[in-house]
């Protein structure tokens, strides 16, 4: 009997997969064995050439002949314990068991590379972990010449070569030329200029007034509007008191429109979606949500989260009853439940609607969703329900009747000054019964009310206010730039690009990225809103108008990657296009000037000991008094104290969260505070510290 080795991605996955194979009666055997994640990745420049370690202009572009991985630290003994087990040579083939996905092709074929295995591969493939999946993903293995499967994979190496390229080079070149180390990126550096344009219109507006009049006829309320320009905001305050005075005692209505507006449940979850409703409901960031989505998908209590489709395929929806059913174990979903199965004729029309159900529409995943795997008595945690309940919410709002409203707008004169007023009332609350708890005001419907009919008026006032600037991004509203990345962009064909292509990053990278400009100091979080850094804002008008700032880049070699796993672009012809871009870039980016703060010295605060300015360092914050030792990491325990952090403790504020590592490998969250001159942590439950 032939003998095989499957590879999981991560331990959890490979003790399912474990769980199912005893129970079936396969024509091999496997053994079993986990990464942890990537355990290789691509070697550093001075491991290629010695003479790459000088950060030096002349020596750019740095290009290896021949790419090459080397073992991450922090995986070095799951390395060495398979390529042990390879070595003894037992087996007849690998089964690749990673993520179903382009970045599951690189954990495992990098690995592949590294270690020089020969043996013949099989796939493993499937988006979710419950048994009768990944039962059926034992009996279908993949074969690794599979078109597709070998595509994924080319386009996968090409994307981590094409990010090493473009990122060691520019972020040395720029670096070099600005005096202390920038990191660019062509999906980090879009993404600070999404932020960094937005800080500057904050910091470029200026307030200006405006009035409105309001008119009160006691059960309601309407606004002064121009009816030539439906404007209802007038610059001066003589104006306004000119309207309000010409207003009489009494109104005729003089028209009144009514329209239906019928609205159906959104689509399912992708990841993107998840993110944004996570952050609007329960202020999760990006990255914490995908943690958490992760952590559900491995106790098999949803599907694969890293996925960009909002849809189900046609053999999935054709089972859902199962997903549905799941649900009825938890009280507050067992009427719901009850009414949608028993309801098959809603059931079978949204099966077959392209809103919800479209095999075309597919990316590597199918749309967030639950798996037939009950909670049960699976202990999660407050955030891990929040997310499942979202997840579960939209499964069966797709299956519950649709939100219908009633809106109407009222215009009423009185002697030639013209009002309106808008009112909505609810016929029919639909799927939205399960958002209650959400809902943050209640509609308001206007009375009954007739055309030429006569209405008292209680009393008008005017109102005055000032214009706002534009709202600081949020993780839901960055991570919507980022999708909708086209708008940003004025040429039309590059428009449609972005809008294939899903605009930059991907809906697993796109948290990791906001996660990394936080890291290095480029912009920050205050409350709820993203804050570009001093240090970001210089490095964005340095740049000016490269094509490393705009989100075309990466949109269009994303389109590029794509072609690649389509089969319409050869990854020859993809490398050799690559290698002429970087050479090109790179020369254009030497030639920028980098104006950045650090020549000026970033002054994050006064020192505790001394009271002298503690000035910004690549390594950390020192007191600019060379004889006092005064001094914060920019790295503790892993996790990394940005200069918003550090200007916090040194005006006696805790920072942030921040997340770290603890000795024995465990993490965990905490904020610091300055006792004296030591940095202590500060636990949000202590029980768990």
């Amino acid at each position: 009997m032939k003998r095989a080795l499957l590879i999981a991605e991560k331990p959890s996955l490979m003790r399912d997969i474990q769980k199912v194979y005893k129970t079936m009666n396969l024509p091999y055997q496997i053994d079993f064995a986990s990464f942890v994640g990537h355990v290789v990745e691509l070697k550093e420049p001075h491991e290629y050439k010695a003479e790459w370690k000088k950060w030096d202009l002349n020596l750019l572009p740095m290009m290896p002949e021949r790419y090459e991985f080397r073992v991450k630290k922090t995986a070095y003994k799951v390395y060495k314990e398979l390529e042990q087990t390879l070595k003894a040579n037992r087996y007849d083939f690998i089964i690749n068991a990673c993520d179903a996905g382009m970045e599951g092709e690189n954990i495992f074929y990098s690995f592949y590379k590294r270690v020089g295995c020969n043996l013949p591969v099989k796939r493993f493939w499937t988006s979710q972990t419950t048994d009768p999946a990944i039962r059926h993903a034992l009996t279908n293995l993949i074969d690794e010449q599979d078109l597709l499967i070998r595509n994924l994979r080319n386009a996968a190496m090409y994307r981590a070569v094409f990010d090493w390229l473009i990122g060691l080079n520019l972020t040395r070149a720029a670096t070099v030329k600005g005096g202390r180390i920038i990191k660019i990126g062509r999906v980090m550096t879009p993404t600070l200029a999404i932020v960094v344009k937005r800080e500057l219109e904050i910091q470029h507006f200026k307030p200006e007034p405006y009035f409105q009049i309001e008119v009160d006829f006691g059960t309601f309320k309407a606004l002064w509007f121009n009816p030539k320009t439906n404007e209802n905001k007038v610059a001066q305050l003589k104006e306004a008191e000119q309207i309000q005075a010409s207003i009489g005692n009494m109104a005729t209505i003089k028209d009144i429109k009514t329209e239906r507006k019928t609205i159906f449940a959104p689509s399912l979850h992708s990841l993107l979606e998840l993110q944004k409703e996570a952050n609007k409901f329960f202020g999760l960031t990006s990255s914490e949500t995908l943690k958490i989505a992760q952590n559900l998908y491995e106790k098999k209590l949803i599907t694969y989260p890293r996925t960009e489709s909002k849809h189900l395929p046609t053999n999935f929806a054709n089972q859902i009853e199962g997903n549905i059913q799941t649900l009825s174990s938890l009280q507050e979903y067992k009427d719901v439940v009850s009414s949608i199965l028993a309801n098959k004729k809603q059931l079978e029309s949204v099966k077959r609607s392209k809103k919800y159900v479209d095999d075309k529409k597919l990316t590597d995943h199918h749309a967030i969703t639950v798996t037939d795997v009950p909670i049960g008595k699976k202990k999660l945690t407050t955030n891990e329900l929040k997310i499942y309940h979202l997840i579960a919410r939209r499964l069966l709002a797709i299956f519950m009747p649709p939100y219908v409203i009633d809106k109407t707008a009222v215009v009423l004169e009185s002697n030639q000054q013209y009002l309106k007023a808008n009112g909505n009332m609810v016929i029919d609350k639909g799927y939205t019964v399960l958002y209650e708890s959400f809902k943050k005001k209640q509609e308001h419907p206007l009375p009954s009310l007739q055309v030429n009919q006569q209405l008292p008026i209680v009393q008008s006032k005017i109102l005055s206010k000032m214009t706002e600037p534009p709202v600081r991004y949020t993780d839901s509203t960055l991570l919507d730039a980022m999708f909708h990345a086209g708008r940003f962009v004025e040429d039309k064909e590059l428009q449609k690009i972005l809008k294939d292509a899903e605009g930059i990053g991907t809906s697993a990278t796109r948290a990791e990225i906001i996660e990394k400009l936080i890291s290095i100091g480029m912009i920050a979080r205050e409350g709820k809103s993203f804050v570009a850094t001093q240090f970001g804002i210089d490095v964005i008008n340095s740049v000016g108008q490269h094509d490393i700032v705009s989100p075309v880049l990466t949109a269009v070699w994303s389109k590029k990657l794509k072609d690649i796993v389509d089969g319409s672009l050869s990854s020859g012809q993809f490398y050799q296009e690559m290698q002429q871009y970087v050479k090109e870039t790179t020369a254009r980016f030497i030639q920028i000037e980098m104006d950045v703060a650090e020549k000026q010295q970033v002054v994050v605060g006064k020192c505790m000991k001394c009271g002298q300015p503690v000035i910004e360092g690549f390594k950390g914050y020192a007191c600019s008094n060379k004889a006092c030792k005064f001094f914060i990491s920019k790295t503790i325990m892993k996790g990394k104290i940005t200069a918003i952090d550090a200007k916090k403790l040194l005006t006696g504020k805790e920072t942030r969260e921040i997340r770290f590592t603890w000795k024995s490998g465990k993490k965990g969250k905490a904020k610091l505070k300055l006792v004296g001159e030591k940095v202590e942590f500060v636990f949000s439950n202590p029980e768990k510290a």
